[in-house]
Formats: structure tokens, sequence, C-alpha cells
């Protein structure tokens, strides 16, 4: 008796282990369906997302506008993270940082809002010079 209890905790521990480990390798967007999924548990704010929300905010291609609130990460959930590079209008609004990949795992493309204002993210495909993409990004206290 003692050791099937101990069996069914040891299961429910790494079920919990197993779920939680899931829920941080899809916050860091390794392919686009766990960016997808990813994008469905955290609403971005200009969803109506919850001011305590501590994930990122997900722009998805297509989309033009955003809004973050000052202190948020905002990701740009590109097909191809070391194909795209970023500029801000405003790096005292959105500082931005490229998308890279370190081996283990690939990183979008994003950036940190810094304080309350309007910036233009600018994305530009390195592969295919006239593709671009332009989102307004608006920082909110």
């Amino acid at each position: 008796m003692r050791s099937n209890a101990r069996r069914g905790l040891s299961i429910a521990a790494a079920s919990i282990i197993a779920l939680g480990g899931a829920g941080v390798l899809t916050a860091c967007g390794g392919s686009s369906e766990s960016t997808t999924s990813s994008s469905a548990a955290a609403p971005s704010e200009s969803t109506g997302g919850e001011a305590g929300m501590i994930g990122p905010v997900i722009v998805e291609p297509g989309q033009t506008t955003a809004e973050v609130a000052v202190g948020r990460v905002i990701t740009f959930n590109v097909d191809d993270v070391m194909a795209w590079t970023i500029s801000s209008s405003d790096e005292a609004v959105l500082a931005v940082t490229a998308g890279k990949d370190d081996g283990s795992a690939q990183f979008l493309p994003g950036g940190e809002a810094l304080a309350p204002g309007t910036a233009e993210v600018t994305l530009t495909n390195m592969d295919n010079t006239d593709e671009t993409w332009v989102v307004t990004v608006t920082v909110t206290e």
C-alpha cells in the first residue's frame, strides 16, 4: 500500500514538473507552433490581457499595432529568427533586440518597454529585403 502511494506521488510530481517545463519552453518561442500556444496562454495587453501578466506580449505576423506596459517585454513572431533585423524609431521608449539562435534554443526578436510613448518597430527579412513588417507600439504606464 505504501509503495503504491509513493509511486502515485512520484507520478504526480513528475507530471507537475513536466507541465511547468513545457510552459517555460513555449514562452521561449522555439518554433512557430510553440509560440502560437504561448500566445494563447499569455494574452497581450492590446487584447485586454491582465496587467499583472508576466509573460511577453506576442505580436503575430500581419499585426500592425500593439500596446505594452512599461517594464513588459514584447516579441515578434517570425518564421526564421536569424533572417530578420529589427529597429525601433525610439529606443528610449522601446529598446529592441535581434532574434538569435544559441545552439540550444531560438529567441524571437523583441524589445523591452522602457517609457510611455510610441515607437515604430521595423523588421526586415534579410533573405528578401522587399519583405518588411512595421508595427506601431504604444507603451503605457
